[in-house]
């Protein structure tokens, strides 16, 4: 994951002066496109151990932003890393965030007890007794914003056209979650508690009257309903599905949608290694031409047909103009033309490889005319890909010659460690 981290960190341009003064006095950060905007040179971040994290991120009503990181004094990129989270202090102190370092090489135990994986760089944040985990780009603006949009509460009651409207835009962001319950009832308790889990990462909305419920779909008390990404219908909780445990493992079961669009605050939490039984599909889609709107209307199709594979078939929706850093270096990864039109393709982040589909397959110039054998060719292509047809390890093996017997002196060969 690290050379993924240090790609996202190219929004962020980081200079040093060797001035001999202390660690942030020396330290001098440009923003680029931002003229007037400066790092005032004070250290608003703390180092926190074993012995005093709990008391203080924990202490009623602190809110903690905390960078867990393995990075050592002499690393190169210390400088990016001091850089984004100084000009985020500076920001956000005076909204009431305090800003902290953990070093989780020394600080075993603690990295452990808050779940960050060794040698892994990510932050959270602890708001009100919840804990968020950021999963965008190392940039301040992408992060200032994504924490200045935080909620309040784990539950958005929707009682007005305000709060619908705002449902209703997240159509094709993120996983949403609605439930029908009395005000003040039981269950809607269990059901805040259960969101609180899944804060930063699903939103959470619920209706407390017939007259909002009728607006979102559902028809009686006790009704849940999760709208996943590009899906057309919603899924149903079961009637028996009612407690704070109940409802989690619900959601974890079934919040993985089939496509999911990559974004600036999600990038890491979708540009990671798939699962083992998972099947990633890339697909390089510009939704300003005439041919990458039909491909975009095709992939939302396949993503609703193909909703029995949540959790085994993901499709990450990118759309190149978003991350124009980033075309160079993904034509490069895996060999590809992304501005020659949409591409598509089976692939490992990882390996830095991919089966790409044959674009030609598809007639995108007229996409009405041909849009049943367009999607015909697609589905038949994915068919193949969850039936194991295409597969990567095939392509390895295609690739590579059969590895020589072992020798004598018992060393493993290159293929066998």
């Amino acid at each position: 994951m690290t050379w993924v981290l240090r790609l996202g960190l190219l929004a962020l341009l980081a200079l040093r002066s060797y001035a001999g003064f202390s660690k942030t006095e020396e330290l001098e950060c440009m923003f680029l496109g931002y003229p007037d905007l400066e790092y005032d040179g004070f250290d608003r971040t703390e180092v926190l151990t074993e012995k005093n994290f709990n008391k203080t991120v924990f202490a009623e009503d602190a809110k903690s932003v905390i960078f867990f990181n393995d990075v050592e004094d002499d690393d190169p990129e210390l400088d990016q890393y001091e850089c984004f989270l100084q000009l985020s202090a500076q920001i956000m102190t005076k909204r009431g965030y305090n800003f902290y370092t953990v070093n989780t090489t020394k600080e075993v135990k603690l990295r452990r007890q808050e779940e960050v994986e060794k040698g892994e760089d990510t932050i959270h944040v602890y708001k009100d007794g919840y804990k968020i985990e950021y999963n965008g780009v190392r940039d301040p603006e992408t992060f200032v914003s994504w924490l200045m949009d935080i909620p309040d509460d784990p539950v958005t009651i929707i009682n007005d056209e305000h709060d619908l409207e705002e449902f209703e835009e997240l159509e094709d962001d993120c996983v949403r979650i609605v439930g029908y319950f009395e005000p003040g009832s039981a269950a809607l308790k269990e059901f805040e508690e259960a969101a609180e889990d899944f804060m930063g990462e699903i939103e959470f909305y619920a209706v407390v009257n017939s007259y909002w419920a009728r607006k979102v779909g559902l028809k009686r008390v006790g009704e849940v309903q999760m709208w996943r990404p590009f899906e057309e219908s919603p899924l149903f909780a079961p009637t028996s599905v009612d407690t704070e445990e109940e409802f989690e493992d619900w959601v974890e079961k079934h919040k993985e949608p089939v496509m999911v669009k990559l974004q600036l605050d999600n990038y890491f939490n979708v540009w990671r290694d798939p699962e083992e039984d998972e099947r990633m599909v890339l697909a390089f889609v510009d939704e300003e031409t005439r041919e990458g709107r039909a491909m975009k209307k095709l992939l939302d199709k396949l993503a609703d047909e193909n909703s029995e594979h949540a959790g085994t078939l993901e499709i990450i929706l990118v759309d190149p103009d978003e991350f124009p850093l980033m075309v160079d270096v993904w034509e490069e990864m895996f060999g590809i033309d992304i501005e020659e039109g949409p591409q598509i393709g089976l692939v490992d982040i990882s390996e830095k490889e991919g089966i790409w589909f044959d674009m030609s397959q598809v007639n995108l110039d007229d996409p009405k005319k041909h849009s049943d054998s367009n999607f015909e060719v697609l589905q038949t292509w994915v068919d193949q890909i969850m039936s194991g047809q295409i597969s990567l390890d095939d392509d390895d093996d295609d690739d590579e010659p059969p590895p020589p017997p072992p020798t004598k002196s018992g060393k493993k060969s290159k293929k066998e460690l």
